[in-house]
């Protein structure tokens, strides 16, 4: 066999080589590749050509590795190794397992090289490799410990030819090694690396993808945001076997990176942080902009530059700041300044620094002073930070919060919230802004993505001045979710903005204190806390979130947290607002009280209204129900324009009943053959409506056809007697606003101006219906309206009572004395409770601004004063809340105006939350007579957890929310401050003396006797009686809030010791009193029962005044032995006596010219008050005998006989009241300060 093999291999020689060489040689070579068919294997054969002229090689390769590269590369091997050159070359193939060249190397005789042919022919042996050759020798050499022939396996032919042109076996174990590692969700991994020769600016990276190419769409934006240009990209898709002997593709990528701002970098140190932030924001956990360049220029996490972002986030969003781009350049080109500010923060913030609150304060100050100034002014400010709080997992949260003091920021727009929350996260961001520890407020679903901040701020003012009725002050959020899915259905946008609404709240929760069973504050794990206790937060349904609750509450539940299904009012086991109708009956009794002053009753007497919104919706359905005497004219929606000329009130109520409980409904559901003649349903996308005449006639229109906004701004300027605002959107502003300034660019074509309105009254039942300016202009030009925050604060209202009754029942739940499902069933027995203490609280504040109104023009002043004094505590900021300067506002004084119905909104609800602050602060909600107040404040069915009602979480503010609310709308916003000036009290005093003063006089019988004259009375009458009953209580209240600052009295003190005796004096009241003083009293009955009062209700209101001054007469009879009564009659007998009744009448009727001129004439009546109070004491000492005030004829001797043995000093003093008197021209203030004089000296010498 060897023999013919052998036979074989010299037939083939090549036939120079077989003349030319010898035997010996040609034997050994023959021999040679004989041995190469058992083994092929590479070997080369050289002989030299006898006259030193060329080289003649023959080189063997196995078959299966020859190629025409081997061949090359062997013959420039060949040619180095001799110094010569190829001169030619013969392959040659045959049925034998090997390949045959033979080449002829030409040299320069005796001027070559002699190579060591073992060495040479291992060159070319391993050239002639192939690259699946190499790369398994790299894997049995430890490439793939303890799974080589797996290793071997799953990678058999992964690679592709490019792949292996390109890179050699030890880079394929690289890759291996990471795709390997790749787990089975994983969607990328990236390795950075440098090649020998890569510039100090040059760097590479693979990046692995399982499945598909990474598009360079995706990929170069990264890597641009970072500062880096891509240079050269490489693809290859890697096809390893999966274990299930399925092949699976891995593309992996190669790019050649410049940063030509990096020749400063170490890469050592920044390829870990670029690897890790280039997979973050691959795989959305990390946002894809500038600011990630310094992840590079510091070496930092993707999470410290996502702080970073989320910190000049804010600050853009402020609205003062650079925009984005500016701001990730700024810090870009100064690094130093994001690595302060990073120290900072830390220093602050992690738990991890060991040092107590204050050393951490210390430090972070020192990094401050060093930073750039509004970023670190805003560190400063935050109190709390989610950032180093890890999830459930144990892994960095992927998203980011902080809490901030805004206060502490100086340039922030005004109003500066108490404390604000700020979310960070790729796929949302959003803002919670809080006027106050204790706040309430919706959350929306904002779209705008570069200002939610502004709209929310916009929004919150509102939402303040509408809280001022409930305990809570105002709050509002906003979140913007940033990966809405473009061209989604809806069902797929909403499940995003879903998620991003969980991601808002959980960045929320996460900062926030929680209450454990014991009641105890607990802080959130892993949080370095910079401010107090803090865990009343409270949400509530916004735009876009009405049907959120459950899911909010669910996230709620998730954390644990303290409010359970109070954390958001409104879902699915609580007071459902369109069921109850809440915020439409509330409005309700604005609309109803504006008609009532007008001497109309619209519950008994037909009315007209047009309208914004449909009967699907909640308040304009139930509103437009309200009452049967309704005739809807005009409504429209952003779908349908209703027009219903001559409605009949009866049928047309019983249409919109039957649509309103239809499931869904527009006015195309209207039953035409119910709308009168000449009507119908239009939609809005029509380009042209047809009109009837009786329509034109009704809106005073000649054209013939009109286009739908042109019809929707007939109908807002029609002569009908409501305009009903129950849909979204801005439709009214003033004339010297522009369309911008209502920010409501959808109704832009509609609007109209306040003074433009026909209407007599404006209904808000929905928010921003118009401008605050517009409003102004249509009740300067004598239009009935309030503000949106006063005509539909019921929805809040019932939404706090419902959270409130969920605390206390939560109490309960943890205590084991109530269960989940018995507490539900209890929420529900409730509901009417509920909405009646609601509906009282609108009934209240409606009648609060009447009240004002009345005295607006009179209040000039004081109103201004009290303005500026809220403006110099940084309480109030009329640009922002539209009120009017001081010039202004004196000038409409000096023209018999005064704050209009709006401003006074406005001014009522600042009064309400300043005395709040005041309240809570104060000890006076501890006094333990308002136990019965909080209770009150509860529905009756509640009444048998009094005791764990006042371990209430909101206890004192529930009392502070009452007693204010109280105050304020009986006595008006700038009294509590008028009062403490004049009283020379605290706020503890204040209410105290108040709460008395309600007590003993017995106020609150009198003002809902007062009430229930709605629609029997006259208006003005009505009116009338409330300010008497009001003015009483403001001078009790002064009296009593004196004492109670001098003895430190509690309420229950001053009750005892003063109620009684006032019982006792009503008795004697008017009986009791002088001549004169009884004339004033039975004049004030007359007019009462004139304008519709009750005989006995106009007597009561009539003789309240002159029991203000009971205080003193108590005081007076224990500090003798005489009974309360026998000291009124010697006291009024006095009075009359000595002219102070008639004095004080003339004081009282004095009207002065400006707050000094009035606040001297208070003064004088009651120095006045003083004298005749001392003179008074002087008889009764001189009396001596309690029987000197038995009756008037005693009363009256004992003041003669004392006055005769002072006759000089008495006559002197009643001759200088007489002169006056006789004089004539009227009391002035001149003369009112003679006459006191007088009786002073009188006084003085008693």
């Amino acid at each position: 066999h060897n023999g013919k093999r052998l036979r074989n291999i010299l037939e083939t020689w090549p036939r120079d080589e077989l003349f030319h060489a010898d035997e010996a040689v040609l034997l050994a070579m023959a021999l040679g590749v004989l041995h190469l068919y058992d083994r092929p294997r590479v070997r080369l054969f050289t002989r030299r050509d006898p006259f030193d002229r060329f080289i003649s090689a023959l080189l063997f390769v196995p078959r299966e590795r020859y190629d025409s590269g081997v061949r090359e590369r062997a013959g420039k091997l060949l040619a180095e190794a001799f110094g010569g050159r190829v001169s030619a070359y013969y392959p040659s193939f045959s049925d034998a397992p090997l390949a045959r060249v033979h080449f002829i190397i030409g040299v320069t005789p005796g001027d070559h090289r002699e190579p060591d042919m073992a060495a040479l022919e291992d060159a070319i042996a391993e050239t002639a490799r192939t690259w699946e050759d190499r790369f398994e020798a790299a894997i049995r050499e430890g490439g793939a410990p303890g799974r080589v022939a797996q290793t071997l396996a799953r990678y058999a032919g992964a690679f592709p030819p490019g792949y292996r042109d390109q890179y050699d076996a030890a880079e394929a174990l690289a890759d291996i090694e990471v795709v390997d590692a790749l787990a089975e969700d994983e969607a990328v991994r990236v390795r950075a690396f440098r090649r020998p020769g890569d510039t100090a600016t040059t760097f590479r990276f693979k990046l692995y993808r399982p499945g598909a190419a990474a598009p360079l769409a995706d990929v170069l934006p990264i890597l641009e945001h970072m500062g880096l240009k891509a240079m050269i990209e490489d693809g290859h898709k890697v096809s390893p076997t999966s274990a299930e002997g399925q092949s699976t593709a891995v593309w992996v990528h190669e790019f050649m990176l410049v940063d030509e701002q990096g020749e400063h970098l170490s890469f050592a140190d920044v390829k870990l942080a670029f690897e890790a932030a280039f997979v973050a924001i691959w795989t959305g956990r990390a946002e894809s902009d500038g600011f990630n360049r310094l992840v590079l220029e510091l070496g930092i996490g993707w999470r410290e530059a996502g702080l970073i972002r989320a910190l000049a986030r804010y600050r853009q969003q402020s609205g003062l700041d650079p925009s984005q781009g500016v701001q990730e350049q700024a810090l870009a080109d100064h690094p130093g300044v994001a690595r302060l500010i990073l120290d900072l923060f830390q220093t602050k913030f992690d738990p991890a620094v060991v040092a107590d609150l204050k050393d951490r304060q210390v430090q972070a100050k020192a990094v401050e002073t060093r930073v750039l100034r509004r970023i670190a002014a805003l560190v400063g400010a935050i109190q709390r930070t989610n950032f180093y709080q890890p999830g459930a997992d144990g892994q960095p949260k992927p998203y980011i919060s902080f809490k901030i003091a805004s206060r502490e920021l100086e340039d922030l727009p005004a109003p500066k919230p108490y404390r604000e929350i700020f979310i960070s996260a790729p796929h949302v961001e959003g803002v919670h802004l809080r006027f106050g520890p204790v706040a309430r407020g919706g959350l929306r679903w904002s779209d705008r993505r570069d200002d939610f901040r502004t709209e929310v701020l916009g929004l919150v003012k509102a939402q303040q001045v509408k809280n001022a009725v409930i305990v809570p002050v105002g709050s509002k959020g906003g979140f913007y979710p940033k990966q809405l899915p473009r061209g989604g259905d809806r069902d797929a946008i909403q499940a995003e903005a879903i998620r991003a609404y969980k991601t808002f709240l959980s960045g929320l929760l996460d900062i926030t204190d929680n209450i454990d069973a014991d009641n105890r504050v607990v802080p959130p794990p892993s949080v370095v806390v910079h401010d107090g206790e803090d865990p009343y937060l409270v949400v509530a349904a916004d735009k876009g979130t009405a049907t959120f609750s459950d899911i909010a509450n669910g996230v709620a539940e998730d954390y644990g947290f303290w409010l359970g299904d109070a954390f958001a009012s409104g879902g699915s086991v609580g007071y459902d607002h369109k069921v109850m109708g809440i915020t439409a009956r509330g409005a309700w009794e604005a609309v109803k009280r504006h008609f009532r002053e007008m001497g109309k009753d619209i519950q008994t007497e037909p009315f007209t209204v047009v309208g914004v919104g449909d009967m699907s919706g909640d308040v304009f359905g139930n509103g437009m129900l309200l009452s049967k005497q309704t005739r809807l004219l005009a409504a429209f929606d952003h779908r349908h324009i209703f027009l219903d000329p001559n409605p009949d009130a009866a049928s047309s109520w019983e249409e919109r009943d039957r649509m309103f409980k239809l499931p869904r409904s527009s006015w195309d559901d209207y039953d035409r053959s119910k709308i009168s003649a000449g009507g119908g349903v239009f939609p809005r996308s029509l380009k042209s409506i047809p009109l009837s005449s009786e329509v034109r006639a009704m809106l005073e229109i000649k054209a013939e056809a009109v286009s739908p906004a042109e019809l929707i701004t007939a109908i807002l300027k029609s002569k009908a007697e409501l305009l009903y605002l129950g849909g979204i959107g801005t439709y009214v502003k003033a004339r010297g606003e522009s369309n911008a300034d209502a920010g409501d660019k959808a109704n832009d074509a509609v609007r109209v101006n306040g003074a433009d309105l026909r209407v007599k009254v404006v209904g808000e039942g929905a928010n921003l219906g118009l401008t605050q300016a517009g409003r102004i202009e249509f009740a300067a030009a004598g239009g009935h309206i309030n503000t949106d925050a006063i005509d539909n604060s019921a929805g809040v209202d019932s939404s706090d009572h419902e959270v409130n009754i969920k605390i206390l029942t939560g109490l309960l739940e943890r205590g084991g004395e109530l269960d989940r499902p018995s507490r539900n069933t209890l929420l529900a027995s409730m509901t009417d409770d509920v909405a009646q203490h609601v509906l009282e609280h609108n009934y209240d504040q409606t009648l609060a601004l009447t009240l004002l109104e009345s005295d607006a023009v009179s209040e000039v002043d004081s109103h201004v004063r009290y303005m500026v004094d809220l403006e110099t505590r940084g309480r109030l900021d009329r640009k922002v809340e539209g009120l009017p300067s001081n010039t202004t506002l004196l000038e409409r004084g000096a023209a018999g105006k005064g704050l209009t119905r709006p401003e006074l909104a406005v001014l009522l609800a600042y009064g309400k939350l300043d005395l709040f602050d005041d309240i809570v602060a104060s000890d006076a909600p501890d006094d333990p007579w308002f136990e019965k107040t909080l209770r009150g404040y509860f529905p009756k069915g509640l009444d048998r957890y009094a005791d764990p009602m006042q371990k209430h979480r909101l206890k004192r503010e529930i009392i502070a929310t009452v007693v204010g609310n109280q105050m304020v709308n009986m006595c008006g916003p700038t009294f509590p401050t008028r009062l403490r000036a004049a009283a020379g009290c605290d706020v503890d005093a204040l209410v105290t003396g108040f709460t008395a003063a309600r007590e003993i006089l017995g106020i609150d019988a009198l003002w809902d006797q007062v009430s229930a004259l709605d629609n029997h009375a006259s208006a003005a009458g009505q009116t009338g009686l409330y300010k008497a009953v009001a003015y009483a209580l403001r001078s009790l209240t002064f009296w009593l809030a004196r004492r109670a600052f001098r003895d430190k009295a509690s309420v229950r003190t001053l009750v005892e010791n003063y109620g009684p005796a006032v019982a006792e004096l009503r008795d004697l009241t008017p009986a009791a009193l002088s001549a004169f003083e009884q004339k004033v009293v039975a004049k004030r009955v007359k007019t009462y029962v004139a304008d519709g009062a009750p005989e006995a209700l106009a007597q009561a209101v009539a003789s309240l005044q002159p029991l203000t001054i009971a205080a003193d007469l108590v005081d007076l009879a224990n500090a003798s032995s005489w009974t309360v009564k026998d000291v009124a009659r010697l006291y009024h007998q006095t009075g009359a006596a000595f002219g102070f009744d008639r004095l004080r009448g003339a004081a009282g009727s004095f009207v002065g010219g400006d707050a000094f001129e009035r606040l001297a004439v208070r003064r004088l009546i009651e120095d006045l008050l003083s004298e005749q109070t001392a003179i008074t004491q002087a008889v009764l000492k001189f009396s001596a005998n309690a029987q000197a005030g038995e009756d008037e004829l005693s009363a009256k001797a004992a003041v003669t006989s004392w006055a005769a043995l002072r006759i000089d000093r008495v006559r002197a003093a009643k001759r200088t009241v007489e002169d006056i008197e006789n004089a004539g021209g009227g009391w002035t203030f001149a003369k009112l300060t003679i006459a006191n004089a007088a009786l002073r000296e009188l006084a003085s010498a008693a």
